[in-house]
């Protein structure tokens, strides 16, 4: 039901990526994938299929794997496809969500802004930051209540992450905290259960953080 997304190779690969043992753009060979990612060649082959599926890679013989490295075509599909799903999922979170809910986020997002900005180091405040995103969007998605949607939803978000790689500097404490802000504008209108003010405010947070990421 997940497309792979749980694959032991696959969350190797994008694990590698992420901590810089793999790059953007790169071409490996099997043999040395194997020895990066720490499997053998039948469970690799196996995920670089799944890999393929999702666009991450291409399998050229006699040269290797060649790892992807987005256009702006590819950015942008990525981040419209996130804002159509996280849009009406908000519109379907609105009815149900809880004053608690909102109060309780409200302060995580809070504290997580004091916390980047007293620590100003994004290998520190990587992990809780993307745990408090997470959540977040997260909620919007659960308010389907539909696995393939998830499942889907999650396969994106991989590749979502993956796109910050062509611009670090797109996460750091800077626009971090604006990221956070933005989200806490979107709790406001939440708060007052404006369906509307807080999908306006969402889609203008995705768009900032395509600007971000797109800007050097």
């Amino acid at each position: 039901m997940d497309g792979g997304i749980n694959n032991p190779g696959v969350v190797a690969f994008i694990d590698a990526l992420l901590d810089g043992r793999l790059r953007l753009g790169q071409t490996v060979k099997q043999d040395e994938l194997c020895e990066l990612l720490e499997m053998s060649l039948s469970p690799l082959r196996e995920s670089l299929t799944l890999l393929e599926a999702e666009g991450l890679i291409q399998v050229r013989k006699r040269m290797g794997v060649a790892i992807f490295y987005p256009d702006v075509r590819f950015v942008g599909s990525t981040f419209q496809f996130r804002e159509f799903l996280e849009a009406e999922g908000l519109r379907r979170f609105v009815p149900r969500v809880t004053d608690e809910w909102v109060q309780s986020t409200a302060e995580a997002h809070l504290e997580i802004i004091e916390y980047v900005r007293q620590v100003n180091d994004q290998r520190i405040f990587a992990k809780p930051v993307k745990a408090l995103e997470q959540a977040f969007h997260g909620a919007f998605i659960g308010a389907f209540d539909n696995e393939q949607i998830t499942a889907n939803y999650q396969r994106l978000m991989q590749k979502m992450y993956l796109l910050r790689l062509i611009n670090l500097d797109a996460v750091n404490a800077v626009n971090t905290i604006q990221s956070m802000r933005e989200h806490l504008q979107v709790l406001d209108a939440l708060k007052e259960r404006n369906v509307d003010g807080a999908v306006d405010a969402l889609q203008r947070h995705v768009r900032g953080v395509l600007h971000r990421t797109l800007t050097r």
